[in-house]
Formats: structure tokens, sequence, C-alpha cells
């Protein structure tokens, strides 16, 4: 029985938890016919250990979705691997440590900057990167956090993430 992503092709970013949704939609994916590849930051030897964990073996490739260079050779590395895309899908989210645990009113910009820049502006970044691979159209779909309340302790994670949901 073929799966209703049979022959689609879908990057996934954050996978690094086996309980993480991005996990279970590399899963899921897999499970449905898709051939994946997943990428990962800071640490790849993570996500690897994690994609062990997947119905199929997938490909791992750094990606740091702030650094020109990495998203500059993203589509030749992942052209290379499955010759296009038909999906992609974000769930990237960062802020430093003094941009969380109550220290709202006392985060410098830089962190701020940060946040924002990791958890918004890379899906802008990381479409931008995968549109060459998409010559027949695809989706494009971006995973959060929920930014409808002021979460305890998440300060500058809770508009970086209402950003998001905005792009």
């Amino acid at each position: 029985m073929s799966g209703i992503l049979e022959g689609k092709r879908v990057l996934i970013t954050g996978v690094l938890m086996e309980s993480s949704i991005a996990f279970h939609t590399a899963k899921l994916a897999q499970e449905q016919g898709a051939e994946i590849i997943l990428t990962a930051f800071p640490r790849p030897t993570l996500t690897e250990r994690i994609a062990r964990k997947l119905p199929k073996p997938t490909k791992v490739i750094e990606l740091d979705v702030t650094n020109d260079e990495h998203l500059g050779r993203l589509a030749d590395i992942v052209g290379e691997e499955l010759g296009g895309l038909d999906g992609v899908v974000h769930s990237i989210g960062f802020a430093p440590q003094d941009a969380l645990g109550g220290n709202f009113l006392n985060t410098p910009f830089e962190s701020v900057a940060t946040a924002m820049h990791v958890s918004a502006y890379s899906l802008k970044s990381l479409t931008m990167a995968c549109l060459p691979l998409m010559q027949n159209g695809g989706s494009v779909v971006g995973l959060t956090f929920d930014a409808q309340y002021a979460w305890p302790q998440y300060d500058w994670m809770g508009p970086a993430k209402a950003a998001l949901e905005a792009t």
C-alpha cells in the first residue's frame, strides 16, 4: 500500500529528541513513503543518533540557519542527495540563556535579535534556500509552540514564536 507522501522528498529541521514533534513528523513522513533529509545544528551527532530510531536510514546535514554560507550551499547538498524537494518542515527555535528564565526586562538586544533571527526569520531564510529545489512547487510547514499565551520563564521566546506565526 502506498502512503500519501509516496515519492515525495522532504527536508525536516529540528529533530533533537525522540519526543519532539519534528521526530514524529519525520517518522510519519517515512511511513507514508517520503524520502527525507534532516538538518542539525549545533550537534549533528545528536540528530544522527535520534535519526537511527526512524523507520529508514536518513542523511543528516549540518545547517546553521543564521549562517549565509550554510544556507548558500544547502540547495547543492540537498539536490545532490534527493534531486529536489516537495516539502520543507521548519521546527527551529532558540534563545540565548539570558533571554529566558525571568530575565525579560534585562535581556540585551543582541540576545533578543538572536532569538528572533533563529526562531522567526529563519523560516524565510530556509524557504529561500530551498526554493531552487522546489521547481514544481511544494509546501513549507512551520511548527511552533503556542504563542497565544505568555508562558512563565519563556520570556523572549514568546515574541519570537509570535513573530514566526505571523511570518
